[in-house]
Order: C-alpha cells, then structure tokens, then sequence
C-alpha cells in the first residue's frame, strides 16, 4: 500500500505562503545567456534520476561551464516528504525538484512554486511541443499557474513472457497475443493456458488489472463524480475475481523481492506496467532474460499511462536562473532528453525527441520488436484527464477495497460502492476546496 500525504499536512501548506503573484501575456522567449549564470544548483529527486541527470551532466556544462549541479536522491515517498516539509518552512528545498505524477495533483494549486508561465520563464511558449495530458496537470485548476514542465510519461502496456506463452503451446508474437487477450473471456482462457499449479501464473495478482486501468490517477471527471464508477470496472473486478478463484494468479505484490525472482524466472507470465518497466527488466530485475518478453498496448481498455514526473523550481531557491538553465536544456531539447532516455528509459514527454531514428529501431531485449514507437502510439492515444489533491488518497482506499474484495469473492458493484462511500467521506475538505475553486454548487 502506497503511503498517503497527509490530509492534514496539505491542507495546511495550502494555507501557507500567502498569495501568488500570477502573470499573463504574450509569451515572449527570453534567451538566457550562459555567461551571466554561474554557481552551484541542487537537484532532488528520487532513484533512477540521478543516472539520467549524470548521462548529461557533460553536455549541458559545455553549455553552462559555470553551472554545477549537486544530485540530492532519496526514496520516492521521503523526496516528497522532504519536500513538503521544506516547503512549509520555506527552507531546505532543493533548487530543481523532481515531482512524480502521484503527487503533481496535491502540488499544483499551493503557494512555494516559481510559476513557469511568468517572465523571465515564459514556458507557455513550449506548450505544443509536449504530450498534453502531462502539460494541462502541471498547471492549477484556473491555468494561471504552472509548477513545473513535464519530463517523462508512462504509455501503459503489457509485457508478457514470449518463452512462457510458446510453453504453453500459444502464439507469442504481438499481434497474435493482443488479439488473444483482447476481451475478458480471451484473457481468462490464455491465463489458464499459461499457468501451472503451484508452479507458474499468469500474473503476479488479481487486481493487477484493474490497477493498469486506473494507472493514470484519472479518477475523477470535470465535475468531481467518479469515472471509475463504470461498467468497465465491474468487468475487470469480475475478471479479477474469477482469476483468484481458479488460483491464476500469484497473490504477490508488486515491486517486491518475490515478484521481481517471478519475472526474471518466468513464474509471472504477464504483467501491465508504464514504459519504463523495460528499463527495470533490462537492468535489475530481469537482465537475463534479453529476446524473452513481448509488449503490447493494453488489450482490455483504452491507451492510458502509468507514472512520469516533472521539473520544478521551488520558489525559496537562490538559484533561480540557473535552475531554470538546466530544466530548459534538460526538458525542452531533443538530444538531452533522448540520452536521458537511452540511460534509464524515461520515455520523454517532448513530442520532438520521438522523431529521432532510435524510436524506430529494434530492441533486441524486446526479441527485435519496435516498442519505442509502440509507446509513441499508446501517448498519442492517451486522453488528458483530471488531477486533484484527491488523487492519493482515492488511490489507496479504492485499490484496498477492490483487493480485499476480490480476496474475499465480494460483488464487484458491492466493492465500488463502499469504495465510493469511504473516499466521500475521507477526502470531504479536499472535495469542498476543490469545488469552490472550479465553481461548482
């Protein structure tokens, strides 16, 4: 179970830090010249961004000479924490901080950020360059402000086990596999064919599906109902259901020692994840396995995403240019972000790297499949949606009802509906604010 922000906590930052000063107008460039900044700036962040900032680190002080940059990385949930806590004190944030697309919805609308949209930043003026629904949740429910640009994005897949599905006597090349688990009763049938009592499942648990559904923390529609409220959901916690009781699933979770030996292994024949999962299997969770696994878009819903993050400059930085040097050479040209691609597979939320000839090239450790542009479809695909101060927390009392439903074999309809009840009642001051702010009665 993913850790919650305090309520509390944000609820008061909110209320912290007094007005922001917002800005408007044309959105002019304003060039920065690499002989007027200079110092040392500090990066926050979380794994995996510091080997990505490292892969530029090089190219970007032949830009900026006079520029350091210093990686301050901690776990995910304790960057975060850090982060609010520096925020209501107004010291100790970072001078660039990375915020994970769990979080950008409880960041967006407070007070304690450089608003990019604002001289000498002028960010609007790279709007068209990226993915919209990264740039629409970076900014505040009235547009006005803009916390930070979007780096990465998550296009949400499958990624099935090539070696398993042939065991199992059944295609495995992508077309074929997609067009076998394209409706509930096919997913069902190959998960039976794949799996072998006590010795190897189809996924690592049941409600593993319906999680890649509602990967994208799109849970609420303009008006604040919830879109997860759908026949689309009975489906899947129904799917999730009968793959429990017919023991086809591992009952493991996720990111966890056991679930990572199960897919290195084969134990785990599929698994629904964002992009960079390909990045995790390449390097620590699987790196022997190259030419095993096939990926496909998401057979059973339409294209969403799972993850990405976003370069912000907290407002108490000294630093203020030279943050801003580096999230404009780092975000908003192509050869940074394809190196930071190539180096931890954070697949760029700037449209122009995909024209890049890497994005058609084979990946051998995918058996010479063309997944780069796989992933470039599924974005192109993707809907923007709605973030809100909500989103955590709906997250985990949601995914905490339907596991524990589906363990206990409760109807799917009887699950969403207490789910709904408690995040009413949970998240009843977020609600209220959020309603004041979009005018709704």
């Amino acid at each position: 179970m993913r850790k919650v922000i305090s309520l509390v906590t944000i609820c008061c930052l909110v209320m912290l830090g007094g007005a922001v000063a917002f800005g408007g107008g044309a959105q002019e460039e304003v060039e920065i010249d690499p002989d007027e900044v200079a110092g040392t700036i500090t990066f926050g962040g979380w794994s995996a961004g510091d080997e990505a900032v490292e892969a530029i680190l090089d190219d970007f002080q032949e830009e900026y000479p006079d520029v350091e940059v210093e990686l301050e990385m901690t776990a995910t949930e304790e960057h975060h924490d850090r982060l609010l806590t520096s925020l209501a004190a107004d010291a100790g944030a970072p001078d660039v901080a990375m915020i994970e697309a769990e979080y950008i919805g409880a960041f967006r609308d407070r007070p304690g950020f450089v608003n990019l949209l604002e001289e000498p930043y002028n960010a609007g003026r790279f709007e068209d360059d990226f993915v919209d629904y990264k740039w629409e949740h970076a900014q505040s429910v009235d547009g006005e402000q803009m916390i930070g640009l979007p780096w990465d994005i998550g296009p949400l897949s499958l990624f099935y086990r090539r070696d398993v599905f042939e065991d199992a006597g059944l295609p495995s090349e992508p077309d074929e596999v997609y067009e076998l688990l394209s409706d509930p009763d096919g997913f069902l049938e190959v998960a039976r064919e794949v799996s072998i009592e006590d010795e190897r499942w189809a996924v690592g648990d049941a409600a593993d599906i319906f999680y890649g559904r509602w990967s994208n923390r799109d849970f609420y529609n303009e008006d604040l109902s919830f879109r997860f409220d759908s026949e689309e959901s009975v489906e899947l916690i129904e799917l999730g259901k009968q793959l429990r009781e017919e023991g086809l699933d591992a009952q493991v979770d996720a990111f966890g020692p056991e679930w990572t030996s199960m897919l290195d292994d084969g134990r785990i024949a599929m698994v629904h994840s964002g992009s960079w999962l390909g990045g995790f299997l390449k390097t620590w969770i699987a790196e022997g396995t190259e030419g095993k696994w096939g990926v496909i878009e998401p057979p059973l819903f339409d294209a969403t995403n799972w993850g990405g993050s976003f370069l912000t400059i907290p407002e108490q930085s000294e630093n203020k240019a030279e943050a801003w040097a580096f999230i404009e050479y780092a975000l908003t040209n192509v050869e940074p972000q394809n190196t930071m691609f190539e180096a931890v597979d954070y697949y760029p939320a700037l449209i122009p790297a995909w024209d890049d000839p890497l994005y058609g090239e084979p990946d051998p450790f995918f058996a010479g499949q063309r997944t780069r542009q796989l992933w470039a479809e599924i974005a192109e695909g993707t809907e923007p949606t709605m973030v809100t101060p909500m989103d955590a927390e709906t997250e985990d009392i949601l995914m905490e009802h339907v596991g524990t439903g589906i363990a206990e074999g409760r109807d799917a309809r009887a699950i969403l509906d207490d789910a709904m009840e408690e995040i009413l009642e949970a998240t009843a001051a977020e609600r209220d604010a959020m309603k004041a702010r979009l005018g709704l009665d």
